[in-house]
């Protein structure tokens, strides 16, 4: 299981990749005005469109055969996967909330082909809490976007940080409620660990607020709070779970 979810991960990172080198290419303009995206190779100048091209198809091709080697179930995955990556970078992220939900779905569409690769249920709550995580992710970004470079994306003309915010905070709270409600499905103990969840959220809350913090979300794996919450988090949920614990 663990050598099969491996190769799935390594081949949606390689797929996610190809997709974000043509989203490159196609946004080369509008990411030149931008303070960071400036610097990408491809904006930059230092990786010529021809080359990045070819190397985006030619990865593309290899892992999604790599993915229907694995599971037909896998590689129909990573197709879906890349036709809502290419819908979204051609079209629907110049529209406002429509392009958050287009991001959410890809990270349901990971989170899923991860229980299709170890071939076990698919949790509706881990869609539901996935899809929830991924649209606080989105527009904590939009807010971001809008204070720092305001002209480097079409959509953001039809967003304000007030409006940022108020969908941030919609999608913080809905979150929480439907984890708070999955904790209550699967057994009483498991809401022992309500407190480090609703700290996580509302630390990466906070940090967007005070350092405007959304354009580069990898950076909370920095933030020393953050790491030893979530890894009081991951240890609960084990004991709990796996303990005997009920």
């Amino acid at each position: 299981m663990w050598i099969n979810l491996f190769l799935v991960f390594f081949i949606f990172c390689i797929l996610a990749g190809s997709n974000y080198i043509l989203n490159d290419i196609k946004d080369i303009e509008k990411d030149r005005l931008h303070p960071k995206k400036k610097f990408r190779p491809i904006a930059a100048g230092i990786l010529p469109k021809k080359q990045a091209l070819f190397i985006s198809f030619a990865i593309m091709l290899l892992s999604l055969v790599s993915a229907f080697v694995i599971s037909p179930m896998v590689g129909l995955a990573g197709l879906f996967y890349l036709i809502n990556s290419m819908l979204y970078s051609a079209y629907f992220k110049n529209y406002a909330i429509v392009d958050a939900i287009f991001i959410a779905i890809g990270f349901v569409i990971r989170a899923v082909v991860g229980c299709l690769a170890i071939k076990v249920i698919i949790s509706p709550w881990l869609i539901l809490c996935v899809f929830l995580l991924a649209l606080v992710l989105a527009f904590g970004k939009r807010r971001n976007e809008l204070l720092v470079a305001k002209d480097s994306r079409k959509c953001l003309s039809e967003y304000n940080v007030s409006l940022s915010e108020s969908l941030l905070n919609l999608s913080v709270s809905t979150l929480l409620m439907s984890y708070a409600l999955y904790t209550v499905s699967v057994n009483s103990s498991m809401m022992l660990t309500l407190p480090f969840a609703f700290f996580g959220i509302f630390r990466y809350v906070q940090m967007v607020h005070l350092n405007n913090f959304g354009g580069e979300t990898e950076l909370i794996l920095l933030d020393r709070q953050f790491i030893f919450n979530l890894l009081c988090w991951v240890f609960l949920i084990i004991f709990v779970l796996y303990g005997g614990v009920v």
